[in-house]
């Protein structure tokens, strides 16, 4: 596993102490992008909650499977929102090995992963590139040159957040971002959104990861379903709506582990208003 000394290109001035949800994350997936404080609270939480790592790495395998699924509505550029930093499938990965002219755009406001990122996407890759923002500051975002460089917001782009809306209690009005992102893309975008469900978990576990994670600074907020349908706002769910992880899209038909329930997972469509189909 990654340590500050043993990490290239890994900002000095990040404190290694302080734990991150996506190194968190990074670690319950098996990856090198993390730090011993991270891995404390990992053990913690997988200690409160056995099988919180299965759900983790569901919850990374929808991401997969949405960004597939895209692919195959025609999206051709991706905007990944809270992007972390994932050993296990990152985007341009999953994209580009279908097809090598997409172009992605990483979001994060975490320093290390945008370190990290950067050890994956070069400076002057034509196709891949990094920004350090919040993901609620929707302009900055779509308007950085990087996302100018790379991608055409008159066309349709395909929005990825998957395990960060969750990470954003309700007065940072993630609804409110979401409902803007659609406002800024073309007709034809699609959003691939996942969340953790407490009420699917049980309210005592959820109340025990919340407080864990609490107590190294990070926040994290369980929603139901119906509470994660209404963040989206404009954006309109696809027929199967939202619906847990494991039984989104699945591979297979394989009944999903009891895991795979505790968060839920949608691919919503950016739709032309009646306006503009007139």
């Amino acid at each position: 596993m990654a340590t500050h000394g043993d990490a290239p290109g890994l900002v000095q001035q990040v404190d290694p102490d302080a734990p991150s949800l996506f190194r968190i994350y990074d670690y319950l997936l098996g990856g090198g992008h993390n730090f011993a404080a991270d891995r404390a609270v990992a053990d913690k939480i997988t200690t409160l909650v056995p099988g919180y790592d299965v759900f983790v790495r569901e919850s990374r395998t929808f991401v997969r499977r949405a960004v597939l699924h895209m692919l195959t509505a025609g999206i051709e550029q991706f905007l990944d929102l809270g992007a972390g930093m994932f050993s296990a499938h990152p985007v341009h990965h999953l994209a580009q090995a279908e097809r090598p002219d997409v172009r992605v755009v990483y979001v994060d406001r975490d320093p290390i992963a945008i370190a990290g990122l950067g050890l994956i996407v070069h400076a002057d890759d034509p196709s891949t590139g990094v920004i350090e923002a919040d993901l609620r500051h929707v302009d900055e975002v779509l308007d950085h040159a990087v996302t100018t460089r790379l991608l055409d917001l008159t066309r349709p782009v395909g929005v990825v957040a998957g395990s960060v809306l969750h990470c954003l209690p309700g007065a940072e009005d993630p609804a409110a971002a979401l409902a803007r992102y659609h406002e800024r893309l073309a007709p034809g975008s699609l959003l691939a959104a996942s969340h953790a469900d407490g009420i699917v978990l049980g309210l005592e576990s959820a109340a025990a990861v919340e407080d864990c994670l609490a107590r190294a600074g990070i926040t994290l907020v369980h929603r139901s379903r119906r509470q994660f349908a209404d963040l989206l706002g404009p954006w309109q769910p696809h027929p199967d709506g939202v619906a847990p992880i494991g039984l989104w899209r699945p591979d297979g038909l394989t009944l999903p582990v009891r895991e795979c329930l505790w968060g839920n997972a949608v691919l919503a469509d950016r739709r032309s208003e009646p306006a503009e189909r007139a």
